[in-house]
């Protein structure tokens, strides 16, 4: 499920509402919000001014959704679909997640789309010399691109 616009200032009200509807914060990421009771689990993720919402008691989920509509105003975009790069896939065995359209739309914008696949990306008898080299002619795009292929390996 997915929930969103908040503004700047609900944010900071919004971990605060969180908390004070029992919801404990994650140590290791505080943009997590977790809340467990007898057999009800259930999760949010506050990231920039979306909210995800993961649970196993839907109860729990149309409370939660109702309180935070009252507080803030918010918009249910309904079940999560792409969320940071992300496809979600449901089924009965449970849920899939995937980069294919972020890889997609990387090769697209490097203009690598239609290139052709190699065993040797490079050829291994090229010497490589640190005082002779072509420099690129857009250091930045390069940058973005390793950037985005560091993000697409999640490292």
């Amino acid at each position: 499920m997915a929930l969103s616009k908040l503004t700047g200032s609900d944010l900071l009200n919004c971990h605060l509402f969180f908390i004070s509807t029992g919801y404990t914060q994650s140590m290791n990421d505080y943009s997590l919000f977790i809340n467990s009771f007898e057999g009800s689990f259930t999760t949010l993720l506050v990231y920039m001014d979306d909210i995800i919402l993961a649970e196993n008691d839907k109860k729990e989920i149309e409370r939660v959704k109702k309180a935070l509509n009252k507080t803030f105003k918010i918009k249910d975009l309904g079940d999560l679909r792409y969320f940071l790069g992300f496809e979600v896939a449901r089924s009965k065995k449970g849920i899939m997640m995937n980069q294919k359209k972020y890889a997609l739309e990387l090769l697209t914008d490097a203009d690598l789309l239609a290139c052709k696949p190699t065993v040797t990306p490079m050829d291994n008898l090229v010497k490589l010399s640190s005082t002779r080299c072509v420099s690129f002619s857009d250091v930045h795009s390069y940058r973005r691109l390793i950037e985005r292929l560091m993000y697409l390996s999640n490292i």
